[in-house]
């Protein structure tokens, strides 16, 4: 083998090497420390107070750096880069541990100092597989009710106090209205937390089943929210619940107003802004036979292309500060809430300083995540994009065409759970 053919052959094998994760020039900075990639999609106000961690993991040691990407479409990057943290939805993991894209992060959580232990028992089980722990829980973002106190001066618990509520606020005004229930965005929350509140298990085998009675049943409560009780007015769209909540009503004109929002907690900082000490925060009312929330979370996992031990150790140093109480405080004071008991337990000494943060940790025993299935958000499209809008869009809607939409949805949910690699 002549030279140049040797050299070539060994640039070759060099870059195939640091694309797989086993290190090469781009890995260290100027001045030798090891780099960490880390991607999530922190792109709202959140995302500063990530970056207070990192920023203070970079100061705090010298052989480390942590290059943090905050992009919309991290998912898609992930993908197609090469990162070595990731943050992940709880509801993705199962889809990207049997896609084989993330491994176990158990042995760097033990170097860590960290335990699955140390999160709440609804984290943990979100992480934990058969096979290992997936990732490690960060936050859980349930259901909040964020109300205008100058309408509603205490927080209604009950349907019959959201009831209670519009029939107060329509004899003043027949455009103020206690809630909003819209026809896009959150539906996947509001069928799933109805589904809770009634405890409705979802769930046979591999996939979603829709197809049930009393699901059909309990899902009718929204229709009769908008058209037969008047808690919500009719026609809200994309986000119909945040936009109601905020805009004032003129008395005499059309544009409606609520009382209270039913929505993402990212709102927080609009909502605070719009209200001030008008604003309340609560948990989400028990609409249903018994209390339950549905919400989102978030996780880090660890690349299934990562095998570099330098880079191995480096990230159990960054995890083992990002989950000291102190530091993963910033993310409290984000509007999150930290599942790691001991921060809870910090945060929850200061509600002033935390008060977004102190009231979803009172929802997380009734938290109810998304299921282990794979290709989740794709199983629940169907329910989302076409029998959620029936139900509360279509006021004639009666509950057998509501069950023949959900046996569609169960087979739209069947036929997606196939494609998951054997």
């Amino acid at each position: 083998m002549n030279k140049k053919l040797l050299l070539s052959l060994l640039i070759i094998l060099s870059m195939f090497l640091a694309a797989c994760g086993g290190g090469g020039s781009g890995d260290t900075t100027a001045d030798g420390k090891t780099k960490i990639t880390f991607i999530n999609g922190f792109t709202g106000g959140d995302g500063d107070y990530m970056k207070k961690i990192t920023a203070g993991f970079n100061e705090s040691q010298d052989k480390y750096v942590v290059e943090e990407s905050q992009e919309k479409d991290h998912y898609t990057k992930f993908k197609t880069g090469n990162y070595d943290l990731v943050v992940i939805h709880t509801d993705l993991l199962e889809t990207y541990r049997k896609d084989n894209m993330i491994q176990d992060i158990s042995p760097l959580m033990e170097t860590a100092g960290i335990s699955p232990d140390d999160f709440h028992p609804v984290a943990k089980e979100q992480v934990t597989f058969d096979n290992g722990t997936f990732a490690v829980p960060l936050d859980i973002h349930p259901m909040t009710m964020f109300y205008n106190k100058a309408l509603a001066p205490e927080a209604p618990a009950t349907y019959e106090d959201m009831k209670a509520l519009s029939s107060s606020l329509q004899s003043e005004d027949p455009n103020l209205f206690a809630t909003g229930i819209p026809s896009a965005g959150l539906g996947e929350w509001f069928i799933m937390t109805m589904a809770a509140q009634n405890n409705v298990n979802l769930t046979d085998g591999d996939h979603m089943n829709f197809a049930q009675e009393e699901f059909a049943d309990a899902l009718m409560v929204y229709h009769d929210m908008i058209f037969k009780d008047k808690i919500s007015p009719k026609g809200l769209g994309l986000d119909g619940e945040f936009q109601a909540f905020m805009k004032q009503v003129d008395k005499g004109g059309s544009a409606v107003q609520t009382a209270t929002a039913l929505t993402g907690p990212w709102y927080y900082q609009a909502v605070l802004e719009a209200y001030g000490d008008d604003l309340g925060i609560a948990s989400a009312p028990q609409l249903g036979d018994q209390p339950g929330v549905y919400g989102g979370g978030h996780t880090i996992a660890l690349p299934a292309s990562v095998t570099d031990e330098t880079k191995i150790a480096g990230i159990s140093e960054f995890l083992k500060y990002m989950y000291e109480p102190e530091n993963l405080a910033n993310w409290a004071e984000s509007g999150q809430a930290p599942t790691h008991l001991a921060t809870l337990e910090l945060v929850g000494q200061d509600e002033e300083k935390y008060p977004l943060s102190v009231q979803n940790g009172k929802q997380f025993d009734s938290f109810v995540g998304a299921p282990k299935l794979y290709q989740y958000r794709e199983q629940v499209r169907y329910m989302v994009e076409n029998v959620y809008p029936q139900i509360v869009g279509e006021e004639g809607l009666t509950k057998e065409k509501l069950m023949s939409e959900l046996e569609k949805a169960t087979e739209q949910a069947t036929q997606i759970a196939e494609t998951a690699p054997q």
